[in-house]
C-alpha cells in the first residue's frame, strides 16, 4: 500500500558477496502492470463484443462456432456429456419487413429471441443468421428437453391465434458412438426444424 492505494511492485533479493547480508531491490511497476491489465481487459471486451449479436444481445454465429469447437474437443476426447441442439427459425420475418418496415422486423426478431431465451433459460442461445437461432441443452434443460420443446411449440400455437411471433423448431440429441461431429447433431435438428416449418406453412416463410 502506498498512500492508501494498492500498488504493484517488483521485489528482488540476492545474497551479498559476504553471504551474510541480503541485498533487496524494489521497483515500482504499478503503471506498467496496470497498462497491461487494461490492455488485457480491452482485448477481452473486444472478444466478447465480437461474439455478441448487436440486436438481441445473445451470442452470434462466431460465438456458436467457438462453442461448437469446445463441444467437439470434448467429443473427440471421449468425455462429452449428453447434450441436445435445438434449431429455431423465425417464420414470417420477410412479410413483416416488407409490410411494416425493418424496425418492426427487428422487434419481431427480438420477440422471437425473448421467447426462445425464456423457454431455454438455463442454456446458451445463439443467433446464427438473420432469422435463425440455436440453443445448446445440457444439464437440467437437457433432462427436460422434450417438455421444453413442447412448451415452445405450445406457445407458437397460441401465437398463431393471437398473431404473435411464430417460430419453427427442431431438436436432436447427441448420439454417443454414432455422432462423430457436433455438426451431425445440428444437421438432424435443422432437418426436424424444416419438418416443423412445413407444418406451419401459411404462417410465413
Amino acid at each position: 500500500m502506498m498512500r492508501g492505494k494498492p500498488t504493484y511492485i517488483n521485489l528482488r533479493a540476492m545474497w551479498a558477496d559476504d553471504k551474510r547480508h541480503l541485498i533487496v531491490g524494489v521497483s515500482n511497476v504499478d503503471a506498467e502492470l496496470r497498462r497491461e491489465y487494461e490492455h488485457a481487459r480491452n482485448l477481452q471486451q473486444a472478444h466478447e463484443q465480437a461474439m455478441r449479436d448487436a440486436l438481441t444481445g445473445v451470442r452470434n454465429k462466431n460465438g456458436y462456432q467457438e462453442f461448437e469447437k469446445q463441444l467437439q474437443v470434448a467429443l473427440d476426447a471421449g468425455r462429452q456429456q449428453p447434450f441436445a441442439i435445438v434449431v429455431c427459425d423465425v417464420n414470417g420475418l420477410k412479410e413483416v419487413n416488407d409490410t411494416q418496415g425493418h424496425k418492426a422486423g427487428d422487434e419481431y426478431i427480438c420477440a422471437a429471441c425473448a421467447l426462445i431465451c425464456d423457454i431455454y433459460a438455463h442454456s446458451p442461445v445463439f443467433r446464427i443468421g438473420g432469422d435463425e437461432f440455436v440453443a445448446i441443452l445440457r444439464g437440467k434443460d437437457f433432462e427436460k428437453r422434450d417438455a421444453l420443446l413442447e412448451a415452445i411449440r405450445s406457445e407458437v400455437r397460441r401465437n398463431q391465434i393471437t398473431s404473435g411471433v411464430v417460430i419453427a423448431s427442431g431438436m436432436s440429441d447427441y448420439r454417443e458412438g454414432v455422432d462423430r461431429k457436433v455438426a451431425d447433431v445440428f444437421a438432424r435438428a435443422d432437418e426436424l426444424m424444416y419438418e416443423n416449418k412445413r407444418t406451419l406453412k401459411g404462417i410465413g416463410d
